[in-house]
């Protein structure tokens, strides 16, 4: 597995690396070959979210002590975690897969007797009663 950064950015994968933080040649999460597999399954923008995501699970592991040795992974996670919701915010990427919108119809309840049609046939009983909606 390899690791490799440009910092002129010229790369997609450069790139990647550059928005997830992942920089270092020591101590690096994702290899080359894990990057460039989300950045070819999905696009620059998804991948930086699906490598956020592929690290945040990695640090998932439970905490361990031997001896004098302690690993609590928790404030990584947590600072990836927030990293996640901005970058997901940032460049426009559902973290759901679920697409927000919504449309209106009718302008009124659709229960309601209320009426626009200027062609509608009324009785004198509308008239008392309905308001069509013009001035």
């Amino acid at each position: 597995m390899a690791f490799t950064f440009d910092v002129s950015l010229a790369t997609d994968l450069a790139l990647v690396r550059f928005q997830i933080g992942d920089t270092h040649a020591d101590g690096y999460y994702l290899a080359d070959e894990t990057i460039q597999y989300f950045i070819t399954a999905s696009g620059v923008s998804t991948a930086v979210i699906r490598c956020i995501q592929y690290i945040i699970t990695q640090l998932s592991t439970p905490n361990f002590r031997l001896d004098w040795l302690t690993v609590s992974n928790e404030q990584a996670r947590d600072g990836y975690e927030k990293l996640l919701k901005q970058k997901a915010i940032e460049l426009g990427v559902s973290l759901t897969g679920a697409v927000a919108s919504s449309t209106i119809s009718l302008p009124y309840r659709a229960d309601s007797y209320q009426y626009t049609s200027t062609t509608r046939e009324t009785t004198e009983s509308d008239e008392d009663s309905i308001h069509d909606g013009t001035p």
